[in-house]
């Protein structure tokens, strides 16, 4: 009888040391444009691990693609963590997606890549400035990361 009282204390004190515990965030990213002016808004976003990133279409066809070898480019993420691709979404629609490990994380359009269509999520506390390889990605996607982590540094 002691033991399942010692149990249902350690169950109950295990309980509302989680409900104490912070939810994760859920973040916004839109997704504009339609052709030259295709873009995320905003184009970097600061995670913590496990929090949300509820990316949502306002018009056209695009995707979220990791820069990644699944995804046939080089490697732009966390060496650990999963490569992904949202598929083609389309006005109206949303995607989420939950990031585990701390790092730098490029990510583009498919179809507007060439065109610059690129984001950027930084997951962890630290402004992180990556040592990834540009001559790798297309020009217009290091000028908007570039100008993006300018305009975010400044902040």
């Amino acid at each position: 009888m002691k033991t399942r009282s010692i149990l249902l204390l350690l169950m109950a004190w295990l309980i509302s040391i989680s409900a104490l515990a912070s939810p994760p965030d859920t973040l916004v990213v839109k997704i504009m444009g339609m052709h030259e002016d295709a873009r995320f808004e905003p184009a970097i976003i600061q995670v913590q691990p496990g929090d949300v990133i509820r990316f949502e279409v306002a018009e056209g066809l695009h995707t979220v693609t990791a820069y990644h070898p699944d995804n046939r480019r080089p490697l732009r993420i966390p060496e650990n963590a999963q490569s992904f691709d949202s598929g083609m979404l389309t006005a109206g629609q949303v995607w989420f997606l939950t990031l585990d490990e701390i790092g730098v994380y490029d990510y583009f359009c498919l179809p507007h890549e060439r065109m610059g269509h690129a984001g950027r999520i930084i997951s962890g506390s630290k402004k992180r400035n990556p040592k990834f390889d540009d001559s790798l990605i297309p020009e217009a996607v290091v000028k908007t990361l570039n100008e993006a982590t300018l305009h975010y540094s400044n902040q």
